[in-house]
């Protein structure tokens, strides 16, 4: 008998989300295509090579919503899946992907999520500095991604204190006893707005219980932006320890986003990754979008990566450049 595929599976848990039963409890079916065309460069030391390429920019679909309960406490869900969208349609390991899928409780003190969620660290700053993520000049292109995690067993606090959001999340790791957890986390973060300045502080740290070395990795990130009028700037730095290097990562992002109109602005970005190396790692991007209208936006990439600068998230190695034109549509 014929095996049910990932693509049908995925498809009928979305057809039974969209049923008029979960519609009435206030789902809402939303979405992100994000594709690019341009051409990608790439010289690893041994060879000097491009191409052209179409892209998909961690394009999604899910469904989300609520369910009013018989007090003021509501039970939330949300059900997210990365569709790469330029990806061959019978390529089922990576074609569809799990992202965001949790259920919870939500009230007037926060809500509670359990499930697979991103990390509070994950996301300290990002909206004030990270003004190009999911394109080719991410800041994970150029980060080694231990920290930047999106945790499978999670059980997870969110609320308002005082003008920002408190974010802790544990995530249990292994769940096999045998394993003992190997890979639990924990992570805090708080982030906040006063008028122009944005400012983030988070501290993740992961072990792993079933080894028989110490490989404890924490990572501390800060995050700052100001707003100047139509101009915005960003500052993320990072340090990244591991029990098990002797070299230790300290990432840094410094960003520029100048609105030119309602519609227009144009983006510079520089990122470096210090190891202590003769030579670090270097990111260095510029974009112009341009908004057509609500959920749809144009834009213009140019991104250099030096030694690995876009090698983490891209698999561009050594010095590699890219030049495209982008398209996002969101609903």
């Amino acid at each position: 008998m014929k095996t049910f595929s990932k693509n049908a599976c995925t498809m009928a848990i979305l057809a039974a989300m969209a049923a008029p039963g979960i519609a009435a409890a206030e789902a809402t079916l939303y979405g992100k295509a994000h594709l690019s065309f341009g051409q990608v460069s790439e010289d690893d030391g041994v060879t000097d090579t491009s191409s052209n390429a179409v892209t998909s920019h961690s394009s999604r679909v899910g469904v989300k919503g609520s369910v009013d309960t018989e007090n003021t406490a509501q039970f939330i869900y949300k059900f997210e899946w990365e569709v790469d969208m330029a990806d061959e349609k019978d390529a089922e390991d990576n074609h569809i992907k799990s992202r965001s899928q949790y259920v919870g409780i939500k009230d007037s003190w926060g809500e509670v999520r359990l499930g697979r969620d991103d990390s509070p660290y994950k996301k300290a700053g990002k909206k004030s500095v990270e003004f190009l993520s999911d394109t080719w000049a991410d800041f994970n292109n150029i980060i080694d991604k231990g920290q930047d995690t999106r945790n499978d067993d999670s059980i997870a606090y969110w609320g308002k204190i005082g003008p920002g959001t408190l974010g802790v999340m544990y995530a249990a790791g292994d769940d096999d006893p045998a394993a003992e957890n190997a890979g639990e986390s924990t992570s805090i973060a708080y982030d906040m707005k006063i008028d122009n300045i944005a400012f983030a502080i988070a501290t993740q740290t992961i072990s792993d219980a079933n080894s028989t070395a110490d490989n404890d990795e924490s990572g501390t990130k800060l995050g700052f932006g100001y707003t100047m009028g139509s101009t915005q700037l960003g500052l993320m730095y990072e340090t990244v320890d591991d029990d098990a290097n002797t070299v230790d990562d300290k990432n840094t992002l410094f960003s520029v986003k100048h609105g030119l109109n309602k519609t227009d602005s144009i983006i510079f970005e520089y990122g470096m990754k210090d190891q202590g190396l003769a030579d670090d790692a270097t990111m260095t991007a510029l974009a112009y979008k341009h908004k057509m209208g609500k959920g749809l936006e144009l834009y213009g990439l140019y991104a250099n990566g030096a030694d690995g600068g876009l090698d983490a998230n891209s698999d561009l190695a050594g010095d590699g450049s890219v030049l495209v034109l982008g398209m996002v549509a969101a609903f």
